[in-house]
């Protein structure tokens, strides 16, 4: 070939594939902060962390908030769906800057912010559109929840009434040692809610190959929280598709020890509370397994 001619040759390079979606869905105080962690140590994955936490600096609302200033529409419900969608390609766009090699950007969203993607109207009762875009695009989801949501709540509440979230907010070595008191009243209707929540989101999902539900108890070797199970480390990475190598040593520590009574103020009180709740699932369980003996004994 001609040299002069060679020089006008185009070469044409492959286009840069974006990473996929994984959505990380959780109540607060269920480990998505150290599970976060633990999904950047993997050389080709890349978490965004919370999307409606305003503090993140690549949260929703910078992104909208740069997005209206050239389009002020963008702001109403009617728009909310595509603005998202542009916000979502800026999140795969993001995340290969950070790391060309990401093969999946995972996303942190907390059930109780999950309505902050609205729409103009909707059906009372029914999930926030957040969840059914999710469905419609086919992203997928680890639903992480936790078995005891008196624990969770509890958690909660003493992360709110001492503004400590995590353990890198203390000192090396030094241990959360608040006391608060938990209001039993509220604390029942949390844990309710919190059991519908679980039940709306499972159902929402159930049978869909991109949904996973894993739980806060099962990510560790032990309760002191000092190695991630290598069972659920293998099984994340089968779902997301990428090899296990991620560093199963935690970069946070549990901010609080197993024995939750110990923060409460009023533990004698919250602890009858749970004690009265666990007897009522004993029996639900019982008058469950005998319908079901019964309805197995007449052949139906």
């Amino acid at each position: 070939m001609d040299p002069a001619a060679s020089e006008n040759v185009i070469t044409l390079q492959a286009p840069v594939e974006k990473p996929k979606l994984c959505f990380l869905i959780a109540r607060p105080r269920s480990g998505t902060t150290v599970f976060g962690k633990m999904i950047q140590t993997h050389p080709k994955l890349v978490s965004l962390g919370e999307i409606f936490n305003e503090a993140n600096p690549l949260s929703y609302f910078a992104f909208l908030q740069k997005a209206l200033v050239g389009n002020p529409s963008a702001v109403l419900p009617s728009n909310t769906n595509r603005i998202f969608l542009d916000y979502i390609e800026s999140c795969r766009t993001a995340a290969l800057q950070k790391n060309p090699k990401c093969k999946v950007v995972v996303l942190d969203v907390k059930y109780d912010q999950a309505h902050l993607i609205c729409e103009p109207w909707l059906r009372l009762g029914q999930l926030p559109r957040f969840y059914f875009l999710v469905r419609e695009r086919k992203w997928k989801v680890l639903d992480i929840h936790r078995r005891d949501p008196f624990k969770l709540n509890i958690s909660n509440q003493v992360a709110i009434q001492s503004s400590i979230y995590h353990s890198n907010a203390l000192q090396p070595g030094e241990k959360q040692t608040a006391k608060v008191h938990i209001n039993p009243v509220r604390l029942t209707e949390d844990v309710k809610a919190t059991r519908a929540a679980y039940a709306a989101v499972e159902r929402h999902f159930r049978g869909l190959p991109q949904y996973r539900r894993i739980f806060y108890e099962d990510m560790f070797v032990d309760e002191a929280g000092t190695e991630f199970s290598e069972k659920l480390t293998a099984e994340i990475a089968r779902f997301l598709n990428v090899g296990n190598a991620f560093d199963n040593k935690p970069k946070l520590q549990k901010l609080l020890q197993e024995d939750i009574f110990s923060y409460i103020k009023n533990a004698a009180q919250i602890r009858a509370l749970m004690a009265a709740d666990h007897s009522r699932d004993f029996e639900r369980e019982q008058a469950d397994d005998a319908t079901e003996a019964l309805t197995g004994s007449d052949g139906r």
